[in-house]
């Protein structure tokens, strides 16, 4: 099944009378709803509350008694409704018309999304039958042998992707509900749920934060934040196997028109694939932050100058200038270099990451924090950085303020510090993603750790 189970659904009508065949089978089908009396503002929630996300609204264009009102009144009536329910973040989702009169004023919703709502518009929208519940435009519903879960499932895989999505937000809600159950189905029992429950929480936050320092140094916040952590290592667990064991029904090749397609917002996907700009603090394990100090711009320049491929530039030089001696190569080469260095200099953004183990921080293990200097520099200079040696790692491309940027880190510039907060110069731009993180600690513990081998030849 493909509707969504995690109560993600909307129907809006001005006669709950009418939604009943939707409420019916949705309800038989243990499919969270919600309804919305559009003529009731009672019912609609704030203009401002942007809390809502909606994968599906199930939607009577009509929302008057009147039965041939004009397109102005649909629209008016319409924009008023939809933008309570439907805010500017919520996508992706789609719309169904559940409406007698979708042939009438199907068009006026599309322009009206086009005009005054553009910036929430759904993803597509698909006409339905409520007419064949409701015939000759009446009120009273008569019996019909359509099953409507299958309909709407139909209407759904007609959009693959879509559908793709929210098979696995349903397995995200399922996996979620395995973990509960996993964690509590041993002391599921009444009267003692609450003991029971209590207990279970405190010693899984203990258990992430290590006993000392849950005990001495945690807030009551805090150590229900890391009882959460714990729950994740469940949840992640339990949704890599719902995905790799899970069927899709009808899976089938998702084709495309390269045409209409904005290959260059590729790296804007890289960006929040890669980085989170989440509120961390500085000290935080994967936290990026810029070093806008100008004496320190010796020290990065020596990073940089660490991190050229000197022998793609002698190539590239010797390429083009096959008529110079090999020494004049070489001091061609050391002025190219040179102006390189300047060109990169002029927008890079000097950085430093935290590398600390996460375990560490959380347990409040971490005496100094463990960093590497990097910097981040305009991706068309890539080709200019060493990607053969262990000692630098360079990250795939992403957007920040506008600009297509790499990060280069040299493991060679390994440093601690205990000095995390209120320094001068030092700023948080973003985090890397766990991912991320995890690789460069990965290639970090590689560097440090690589013994060579004793052999003759």
């Amino acid at each position: 099944m493909f509707l969504p189970i995690n109560g993600r659904i909307a129907i809006i009508d001005n006669e709950e009378k009418e939604a009943l065949p939707l409420i019916k089978i949705l309800s038989k089908n243990r499919v969270p709803y919600v309804f919305y009396k559009g003529t009731d503002i009672n019912y609609l929630p704030e203009e401002k509350d942007e809390s809502n996300d909606i994968r599906l609204i199930f939607l009577d264009i009509n929302l008057l008694n009147n039965a041939s009102p004009s397109v102005q009144e649909i629209k008016s009536t319409l924009y008023s409704v939809l933008k309570r329910v439907i805010s500017p973040n919520n996508f992706p989702y789609s719309i169904i018309f559940w409406s007698k009169q979708e042939n009438e004023y199907s068009d006026a919703v599309i322009d009206l999304f086009n005009e005054q709502l553009s910036d929430r518009k759904p993803i597509n929208f698909q006409k339905f039958i409520k007419s064949d519940f409701f015939p000759n435009y009446g009120d009273e519903e008569t019996e019909n042998e359509k099953d409507l879960i299958t309909e709407i499932n139909t209407i759904i895989s007609n959009q693959p992707g879509y559908s793709y999505l929210l098979n696995w937000e349903n397995q995200v809600h399922k996996s979620t509900d395995k973990t509960l159950q996993n964690v509590f189905s041993s002391y599921h029992e009444y009267p003692n749920w609450n003991d029971n429950s209590n207990y279970i929480i405190n010693k899984l936050g203990e258990s992430y934060s290590g006993r000392v320092n849950f005990s001495k140094n945690l807030s009551e916040e805090q150590k229900i934040m890391n009882a959460f952590q714990a729950f994740n290592n469940v949840f992640f667990d339990s949704l890599e196997f719902s995905t790799s064991n899970s069927p899709i029904t009808n899976a089938e090749n998702l084709t495309y028109d390269i045409g209409k397609i904005n290959t260059a917002n590729l790296n804007s996907i890289n960006t929040k694939l890669l980085i989170s700009f989440d509120n961390e603090p500085i000290e935080y394990p994967g936290s990026i932050s810029n070093d806008t100090n100008p004496k320190s711009d010796t020290y990065f320049s020596d990073l940089l100058n660490n991190s050229l491929n000197r022998s793609f530039l002698k190539e590239k030089v010797k390429s083009e200038n096959t008529e110079k001696t090999p020494k004049q190569i070489e001091v061609l080469t050391g002025k190219i270099a040179k102006e390189t260095r300047q060109k990169i200099r002029e927008s890079w953004l000097k950085s430093y990451v935290v590398v600390t183990p996460l375990c560490d921080y959380v347990q409040n293990k971490n005496f100094n924090h463990r960093v590497v200097k990097a910097i981040m520099i305009k991706s068309e200079f890539k080709q200019f950085i060493d990607d053969k040696s262990e000692a630098i790692f360079i990250t795939p491309k992403f957007k920040f303020s506008e600009t297509d940027y790499i990060l280069v880190l040299n493991f060679r510039y390994f440093f601690t510090s205990n000095k995390p907060d209120g320094l001068k110069y030092i700023s948080p731009m973003f985090r890397v993603r766990q991912q991320l993180l995890a690789e460069i600690q990965s290639k970090l513990a590689r560097h440090i750790t690589r013994q060579g081998v004793l052999f003759i030849e």
